[in-house]
């Protein structure tokens, strides 16, 4: 019965791989492929050279992609290998190898499958990923910071590259030792790059909820909260320069007399959607990255109102989205009471906390992109 039973796994395997290969080869992702190294292989000039850094991303990625489905093609073969000679003879350490070689085809196939369906407009751009404690204090500008390590250690766990686009950590006193501590956010924006980073991280927008002892004041259970909001990269829209105001906010720790060395704030005056930069030492520099955030940003919400037209997007309805729960994250309070982290959408639970906030997101990723396509 185990060897029919592995059979069957064998040929259900080879069905969705067949399926995968015939997406890979298909005459729209070869001429993709064609045109990245195209582009790539053009001689660049200065303006040009992160366009081109990008493109050999995309062209590492979909080759990565190949690979991928050539090294299960091969496993695949190995374990029909395999089959036929237990078949023959009986071996228990072959027959485990055989099921550990199936499990991981079957993890490298899941996640093909899920690349596959991420055929949105924009899923295989580069993404921002925006983080706002709910309210000015401790616990919640501490747990937006927690969301930012998440967040981070995510993107590298996949190859990502992260980089911080705004936003810089707080001084608190600690009510132990009486000493300045460094840590919170109040609002932080991370550019995340790789192809599929905004397809994959899209679905966490919304409201994670944090349950804990207040590490501020071990007397207090504390619920925190702080907003997620996805946005693509990458992205062509035309903001009338009438429609925008630029606010310029001097470094408060400003050592140099460089007039032009500021924190950058744009906002777009029909909407009041707004975004800021002060990583950059430049303030036109700080400019570029605060529009292209705010590019992002309203490009977004017309992508979930379905409007074709700035003026077209509807005010009242801007925060829906950024204001529904979609994750609660809970901390033991005791030996008896385990703590867990709970989708609220699609119903997901797991007890590994501390996994969870070292970046381990998959499963919880993997439920949102399929409710949402």
């Amino acid at each position: 019965m185990e060897i029919l039973h592995i059979k069957h796994n064998i040929k259900t395997l080879s069905d969705r791989l067949t399926g995968l290969q015939d997406c890979l080869y298909s005459s729209a992702l070869t001429a993709e492929s064609q045109k990245l190294q195209q582009l790539a292989a053009q001689p660049k000039s200065g303006n040009s050279i992160n366009t081109g850094e990008r493109l050999l991303q995309e062209l590492d990625a979909l080759q990565s992609y190949q690979a991928k489905l050539h090294q299960s093609q091969t496993i695949l073969a190995d374990a029909t290998a395999a089959l036929e000679l237990l078949e023959f003879q009986a071996d228990e350490e072959l027959e485990q190898e055989l099921q550990t070689n199936l499990a991981q085809l079957n993890r490298s196939l899941e996640e093909c499958e899920l690349e596959q369906s991420l055929s949105g407009p924009c899923d295989k751009n580069r993404a921002y990923l925006i983080i706002n404690a709910a309210i000015d204090d401790l616990d919640a500008q501490d747990w937006a910071e927690m969301l930012r390590r998440m967040y981070y250690r995510w993107g590298e766990n996949r190859g990502y590259k992260v980089a911080d686009v705004e936003g810089s950590l707080l001084e608190y006193l600690d009510i132990n030792s009486a000493i300045l501590v460094r840590g919170g956010v109040n609002s932080l924006t991370l550019a995340i790059e790789g192809r599929y980073a905004y397809g994959y991280l899209k679905s966490e927008t919304g409201v994670h909820l944090l349950k804990r002892t207040s590490p501020f004041n071990i007397t207090r259970k504390q619920a925190s909260s702080a907003t997620v909001e996805v946005v693509p990269m990458d992205v062509q829209l035309e903001i009338p320069q009438q429609d925008l105001e630029l606010i310029i906010l001097p470094r408060s720790n400003l050592k140099s007399s460089d007039p032009l060395e500021s924190w950058v704030r744009i906002v777009h005056v029909p909407t009041g959607i707004s975004a800021i930069s002060g990583e950059e030492r430049s303030r036109l520099q700080n400019r570029k990255k605060a529009l292209a955030v705010l590019t992002s940003k309203l490009f977004a919400i017309m992508q979930r109102q379905g409007v074709q037209q700035l003026a077209d997007i509807q005010g009242e309805i801007l925060k829906t989205v950024l204001n529904q729960p979609i994750r609660e994250y809970q901390f033991a309070s005791d030996s008896a009471n385990q703590g867990k982290v709970w989708d609220l959408r699609t119903g997901i639970q797991t007890t590994a906390v501390a996994e969870v906030l070292d970046g381990k997101l998959d499963s919880f990723i993997k439920a949102g992109v399929l409710l949402k396509n």
